[in-house]
């Protein structure tokens, strides 16, 4: 059996890890250089949005047979928004560095693997590649691919802007900011990397790069962090939100963020790429059916991105009353520090009384997003 897998982030590497344990090696295809990307930064995964599978880590060692290493555990977060700020307290997720470092998950993933070659400065064609392989894994993290196929449904665009600075950091706490001035309806954040050095990113949606620029150093100024020193700045290419039609199409298969599994709400994909990387591998060689194994990973999605067509009408006003009643005490304690999985329960509410629409069109946004 011949198995090409297309890209090589968390759901190419977790896709070629399950292959090689079912006795069947992959071709990768890396249009980069090196494995990871090329710029360094610190995601997070937060426990209210996984509680649908509890510890995460727990969850991919015993469900996925790998293990990855946080790079921090989260302890505290800090929401900001212009006249309010809350603090919560608890085991509420982890920190993961993605880039090229030693540390960084895609290289913990690439470590894995024994005997799969990855086949680097090699840009794949999908039509080519479906037809010389039995089965095709697209893992390029583009909408591209599926739009192709005629599968993708487009949700709008994300883009990000930040870098790394150098200052005094808690490893173990977050503070993420909602301010419509210069975030529209996204957001931002800074995630220490260690005690000296954080993340600092703003993601807005629908913004070209100068507009990112000026919103930029809006927040920095606005929240008093216009002395960070930067090691670098950094502008990652826009990424397309979506969800797709199917998974799989002919003997093409779609993973990760190839297959619209990143919620819109926050950004965040990992353990979906991972999980669907897998789902994909089990799927080819045990013949196992794909689409059952990977829809409630999209359920989940789509259950956490039913809060941003909430959000997308929001002013500085409404994430003002957001964060006070996130804040008081019988909410706080309900929503972070039991089990009750909110997210995907009050997500699925939402979808039911607001439906699935995807964002506006730019042109139809108000002013200022």
């Amino acid at each position: 059996m011949k198995i090409a897998i297309i890209g090589a982030g968390l759901s190419g590497l977790a896709c070629a890890s399950e292959c090689e344990k079912l006795n069947v090696l992959p071709d990768i295809f890396e249009r980069g250089d090196t494995i990871g990307w090329p710029w360094p930064t610190v995601t997070l995964e937060l426990g209210l949005l996984s509680r649908n599978i509890g510890n995460p880590i727990q969850y991919i060692r015993e469900n996925f047979n790998l293990s990855v290493k946080p790079h921090n555990q989260l302890k505290t977060i800090i929401m900001k928004s212009p006249n309010n700020e809350i603090k919560i307290e608890g085991d509420l997720g982890y920190s993961f560095v993605r880039g090229k470092g030693v540390a960084a998950i895609d290289q913990q993933l690439h470590n894995v693997l024994n005997r799969t070659v990855v086949h680097v400065n090699r840009p794949a064609s999908l039509t080519e590649m479906a037809k010389k392989y039995d089965y095709v894994v697209v893992a390029t993290g583009k909408d591209t691919e599926a739009a192709e196929l005629g599968l993708w449904e487009d949700h709008g665009q994300i883009s990000v802007i930040g870098g790394l600075a150098i200052g005094s950091f808690d490893p173990q706490l977050s503070t993420i900011y909602f301010n419509t001035d210069y975030a529209g309806t996204g957001y931002a954040r800074v995630t220490p990397y260690s005690t000296t050095m954080a993340t600092v990113e703003l993601y807005v949606i629908g913004q070209g790069p100068f507009e990112l620029e000026k919103r930029f150093s809006k927040f920095l100024r606005t929240e008093g962090l216009e002395n960070l020193e930067f090691m670098f700045k950094n502008m990652p290419p826009v990424f397309q939100t979506g969800k797709v039609k199917r998974f799989k199409e002919g003997n093409i298969l779609l993973v990760g963020r190839a297959a619209g599994l990143t919620d819109r709400l926050l950004g965040v994909g990992g353990l979906s790429a991972i999980m669907s990387g897998v789902y994909a591998a089990r799927s080819i060689i045990q013949g196992l059916d794909y689409e059952e194994l990977v829809k409630p990973l999209q359920d989940h999605v789509e259950n956490m991105s039913a809060f941003r067509n909430i959000m997308e009408n929001f002013t500085n006003d409404d994430y003002d009353k957001l964060l006070t009643l996130l804040g008081a005490p019988g909410i706080k304690q309900l929503v972070y520090n039991t089990k009750l999985n909110f997210s995907d329960l009050f997500g699925y509410i939402i979808k039911k009384l607001y439906g699935e629409q995807p964002p506006l069109n730019l042109t139809e946004r108000r002013e200022g997003y």
